[in-house]
């Protein structure tokens, strides 16, 4: 007697087609899979900080290396899928597995500080509220003895002098472009540094060469800066990822590393001194700002918030707030005396490239790849935009506010070629400096605005006044 064929037997053609339709059967079933995750990511949160709790409860990694947000979102669903859960369990789950009190539902997952940092954050909140409470004491005082007459000539004459800033010095001091500049606190020096890796220090007042470092950096330098209260420490960064201490022996003409700073695992473009000179505030293409011990190299935190590379930063003048700008076209604003993110700001459609913070406290300045200045005021709900300027017919690489005056002008530079003076008052532009003959990178203004250097890729620092 025949049997038949057992259903394990069963041919299965997978080329097969209906009438009806294009698709044989094995191309319907390779589609499957990208179907379900689709619809599986439709359930998943799009807040980060949602993702990254859901994939601790499911005892999966938080963070995985040179991952975005929108991947952390597509490896959650992935893990749903491979547990079997059903997205709609999802915030059923959460609720499930945190047998806490119902007001502990919402709190963060954090890693904890270390004493370190939590010595770092005491004195970070007493050095703040003493710097701030003196800068509103200050306002009130110029505020009280105000007079409108009086306040029209000065800004007028100093708009006036600024206007007719002239070229006073060029001095070519590498041999690529001069991606760096730094004046010191006393306004003697210049710190530069270039993509070729090397650091220099010039006179200020004749731009002749007092020392240099030509193996300083493997690769393009980011940054330069002095101590704020020392002529003689420099801290730089570069496309190695390192970040290293420098001091400068003026009488013997050297330039002697003190130590280096290693955390970052890609470039790092921009780094600043706290106000109070006992931090360092780095930004890197890794996807992360850091905060360091000035005089330990101890990495206090890292913080992540970007969806691309950190390209800048900038320390508000009280010490208690930092900018980032980042390839994501995103500012933001963190508090780093709780590490709190406190705001983002959102106005630029190309990579922020640079950020600055001016002296009034409140007001804090981007420059990005689309030209534009956009100035934000922290005052007002989600850091309203002030204004937007038309600043530069390509990138802006630089802005700056003035520091003797509580910010009355705002500096920029470009891939034009061109350096802008804007008056803050109606962010109109009262000066147009014309000298470098290729993309200007870096500038920095004197403590006292009696003067500007500028370098780029001419290769060349120049000098303003």
């Amino acid at each position: 007697m025949n049997k038949g064929v057992s259903f394990e037997n069963l041919p299965v053609d997978l080329e097969h087609k209906s009438v009806t339709q294009d698709e044989s059967t094995a191309d319907i079933l390779r589609q499957l899979p990208h179907e379900r995750l689709q619809a599986v990511l439709e359930k998943v949160p799009e807040d980060d900080l949602e993702v990254r709790k859901l994939l601790l409860l499911l005892k999966k990694p938080e963070v995985v290396e040179n991952e975005n947000v929108q991947q952390r979102r597509t490896r959650l669903a992935e893990a749903l899928i491979t547990d079997e859960i059903d997205p709609a369990d999802i915030p059923s789950t959460v609720e499930v597995n945190t047998d806490e009190e119902d007001e502990e539902d919402d709190e963060e997952f954090f890693t904890p500080a270390t004493s370190e940092l939590i010595s770092a954050r005491k004195f970070l909140v007493k050095y703040s509220l003493e710097r701030s409470r003196k800068r509103l004491q200050a306002e009130m005082q110029r505020h009280k003895n105000f007079n409108t007459k009086k306040e029209l000539l000065s800004r007028r004459a100093e708009l006036g002098r600024m206007a007719s800033l002239e070229l006073a010095g060029s001095q070519l001091v590498s041999t690529r472009p001069i991606s760096a500049v730094s004046l010191s606190p006393d306004n003697d020096y210049i710190a530069t540094g270039s993509w070729a890796g090397d650091i220099r220090i010039l006179n200020s007042q004749t731009l002749q060469s007092l020392a240099q470092k030509l193996d300083s950096h493997v690769g393009k330098i980011g940054a330069v800066q002095w101590h704020p209260e020392s002529n003689n420490q420099i801290i730089s960064c570069a496309e190695d990822g390192l970040i290293k201490n420098f001091q400068y022996l003026n009488e013997e003409g050297d330039l002697r590393l003190l130590g280096s700073l290693v955390g970052h695992e890609r470039r790092v473009s921009d780094l600043k001194y706290h106000p109070s000179g006992k931090f360092i505030g780095s930004a890197s293409h890794d996807m992360t700002w850091r905060l360091w011990d000035a005089s330990t190299y101890q990495e206090l935190l890292l913080q992540e918030g970007h969806a691309k590379g950190v390209f800048c930063l900038s320390f508000q003048c009280d010490g208690s707030l930092v900018c980032s700008g980042g390839m994501d076209s995103l500012a933001m604003i963190w508090d780093i005396r709780s590490g709190n993110k406190v705001m983002s700001l959102t106005g630029h459609s190309k990579p922020v490239y640079t950020v600055d913070w001016s002296p009034n406290g409140y007001q804090v300045a981007t420059g990005g790849g689309d030209g534009l200045i956009n100035v934000w005021d922290i005052r007002q709900r989600d850091g309203g935009q002030v204004h937007q300027i038309l600043a530069h017919r390509n990138i802006v690489t630089k802005v700056q506010f003035s520091k003797d005056d509580n910010g009355k002008k705002l500096i920029s530079c470009g891939y034009d070629n061109l350096i802008n003076v804007y008056s803050s008052d109606n962010w109109l532009k009262v000066a147009s400096l014309e000298g470098h003959t290729d993309k200007i990178i870096s500038l920095d203004i004197s403590n006292d605005s009696k003067y500007l250097v500028s370098g780029g890729w001419d290769r060349s620092v120049k000098i303003w006044n």
